[in-house]
């Protein structure tokens, strides 16, 4: 299928059902579009709204795949089984048929009358690769931060042998040894200073942007914040709110987070999931909390990030230069905040042993000691000398075109 003479390619996107997966990727989405291509993100049926504010084309492919009790499974194995146990959990889900098998025929059945040239994927959904793969078409996986921790890690002892089942039933031959999501094009948005170094298979990396939804704007409260005094930003993700289960544990760590924060010398924006504001109303005045925090104009006019490390949050942070304070839990987030304390762009904390006392001191350390802050900086310029993400559009113009010439 070669390119049309205009240039124009149709990329399908495929994400699993959770804003922070889209959020990874999104940016190269919109890239892609500006650049003139019909890009188009399969989602599960009235997700269309959800997306609407970060300027994408869905189409909506068919009922939405997740269980009701799904959180409630994944995050009890993080407090039963802790990071490891957490991480098989999740992956056994996203490559079970009851994930997989809804994109795949959602996927071909667009193909019916709105065939791609490519598939671009997160490292965690395996139906758009394997649509891919049935189509005959060639697929990108980007890594929105697990595919070291999960993709990868997993693939001999969960991935490999749940595929392969499933590409059984469409005709396709076992899941290679070597993870098949890898066969085309890995995309990153990393320096090689973070992560990555030693990868084997093709990889490109492109400098990331602020993900910026179109109704984001910078809280009022800024205007209002004493000059002389650090801003901190807390975000913990959204991990807390998918899980009443996990629900409990979480009060307990934003207990400890805010009676360190409230001593500290500062002015403190904090994104705090509504369910817990009830929780949290006796905060001193220069605590603010807020459901929602637009994290990419945030992050510019803050001194110290405290947060649980994912990948998004990691790019986001080296890239407006601001040093961290991590609390990891599962997934990428613990290999992350080892990384930036190797590399002293912070300080990493177990958050299942966290106390106010620890939290208190890492966030003065890191706001008096100057070397977190240009060790983050050092990081910045790495990042910032990565190619622009319009370069993501000539190298997936030169896949297509490679793949029609191999037919």
């Amino acid at each position: 299928m070669n390119i049309p003479p205009d240039g124009r390619i149709r990329v399908l996107v495929t994400a699993n059902p959770f804003e922070s997966h889209l959020r990874g990727l999104v940016t190269l989405v919109t890239t892609l579009g500006e650049l003139g291509h019909d890009v188009r993100v399969a989602v599960p049926d009235g997700w269309s709204e959800r997306l609407r504010d970060y300027g994408v084309t869905t189409v909506e492919i068919g009922p939405m795949w997740l269980d009701p009790t799904f959180a409630s499974v994944v995050f009890g194995a993080l407090l039963d089984g802790g990071a490891a146990g957490f991480d098989r959990t999740l992956i056994t889900e996203f490559t079970s048929p009851r994930f997989v098998g809804p994109v795949v025929d959602g996927v071909l059945r667009l193909a019916e009358h709105w065939r791609p040239h490519v598939v671009v994927h997160e490292c965690t959904e395996f139906g758009g690769y394997l649509a891919a793969e049935v189509l005959g078409i060639p697929h990108v996986v980007v890594d929105i931060g697990s595919m070291d921790a999960i993709a990868l890690g997993l693939h001999d002892e969960v991935i490999r042998s749940a595929l392969t089942a499933i590409r059984s039933r469409l005709g396709l031959p076992p899941e290679p040894v070597t993870p098949g999501i890898l066969r085309d094009l890995t995309v990153s948005m990393t320096p090689v200073q973070f992560n990555h170094a030693n990868f084997e298979t093709p990889l490109a990396r492109y400098r990331h942007e602020f993900p910026v939804r179109h109704d984001e704007r910078l809280p009022d409260v800024f205007a209002d914040l004493p000059e002389d005094k650090p801003v901190v930003y807390l975000s913990m993700g959204s991990i807390g709110p998918l899980s009443s289960r996990f629900m409990q544990r979480s009060t307990e760590i934003y207990e400890e987070l805010f009676t360190a924060l409230s001593a500290l010398d500062c002015s403190v924006i904090a994104a705090l999931p509504s369910r817990y504001e009830p929780l949290f109303r006796s905060l001193p005045p220069h605590v603010h909390t807020m459901p929602w925090v637009p994290q990419s104009l945030v992050l510019e006019h803050v001194d110290l990030f405290i947060t649980h490390g994912g990948l998004n949050s990691i790019r986001d942070t080296v890239t407006a230069g601001v040093p961290q304070v991590l609390l990891p839990f599962f997934a990428d987030h613990p290999g992350n905040a080892v990384r930036c304390e190797q590399l002293g762009t912070g300080i990493r904390i177990d958050p299942t042993t966290v106390t106010a006392a620890q939290v208190f001191s890492a966030c003065e350390r890191v706001l008096k000691d100057p070397s977190y802050r240009q060790k983050t900086e050092e990081l910045q310029h790495h990042m910032r000398a990565l190619p622009p993400q319009t370069a993501f559009a000539d190298d997936l113009a030169l896949l297509v075109q490679k793949s029609a010439d191999a037919w």
